[in-house]
């Protein structure tokens, strides 16, 4: 980020900056400090929210390190790892500003990439940071690919990059009790969302592979439950009418 000019939307939103994090240690520290270093100097209204998913290496102290400069964040925690579900479930709920922004700590997006998403904001409810090059293995990408057509084809929706880095207004947030139990939640919220005639854009951009960390999207037990929640969507759907949502 040295060297880069950041230009700043001129916007009157707030936004909930929330980053997940289990063992991020080689990572952890330059994320929120530039996440700091953005936010402080762009005049937004905002906060940033971490949660610690029970690290077992530094990440805990690096991050209560970090807090002592960052009036702004406040920390999560929890004592033994609850997984991606409960993390992100727990930052949505704790986020209390107009607009959440969902980030990672393993270094394949820059928090700059915010900026850009709330200049769309005017025209949507939901944007997603979509991956140009997705940085996967042979197996990672075919389930990938699957996941994103499901969505399509048994209701209706193209999720585009569920999984990747968004933009929410927090009314879709707060206004949906999902049945999903795995991270097939992004993808069950936008398609709530959808259907009842929120507006979703993608902004693609370039990632970073993953620097430290695991990806957990090849996870067998992650997958397997991913398949349940589908199912269970499929099912809650044919029973809820759609809510258009209100105009105001």
């Amino acid at each position: 980020m040295d060297g880069c000019i950041i230009s700043f939307p001129v916007v009157n939103e707030s936004v909930s900056v929330c980053f997940p994090a289990h063992n991020e240690e080689k990572t952890v520290r330059s994320i929120l400090e530039e996440a700091h270093r953005l936010l402080s100097s762009s005049g937004l209204d905002y906060e940033i929210l971490v949660c610690d998913d029970g690290s077992t290496d530094s990440t805990g102290a690096i991050i209560d390190d970090v807090r002592q400069s960052c009036p702004e964040m406040r920390i999560l925690r929890h004592r033994q790892k609850q997984g991606i579900f409960i993390t992100f479930e727990e930052l949505y709920a704790a986020a209390s500003k107009e607009w959440v922004f969902l980030n990672s700590t393993d270094g394949q997006w820059n928090t700059s990439v915010l900026f850009d998403l709330l200049r769309l904001t005017p025209t949507a409810d939901i944007i997603i940071a979509s991956r140009r090059g997705k940085h996967y293995g042979g197996l990672r990408r075919v389930i990938s690919k699957a996941f994103n057509a499901v969505p399509a084809i048994l209701f209706g929706v193209k999720t585009h990059d569920a999984g990747a880095v968004k933009l929410v207004r927090r009314e879709i947030i707060s206004r949906y009790r999902l049945v999903s139990r795995s991270p097939f939640s992004e993808a069950e919220r936008i398609i709530r969302a959808t259907r009842d005639g929120y507006r979703v854009r993608i902004h693609p951009v370039e990632t970073s592979p993953r620097v430290s960390g695991r990806s957990q999207g090849g996870n067998w037990r992650l997958v397997l439950a991913a398949l349940v929640d589908v199912a269970r969507l499929w099912s809650a759907l044919r029973r809820e009418p759609v809510s258009p949502r209100r105009v105001e």
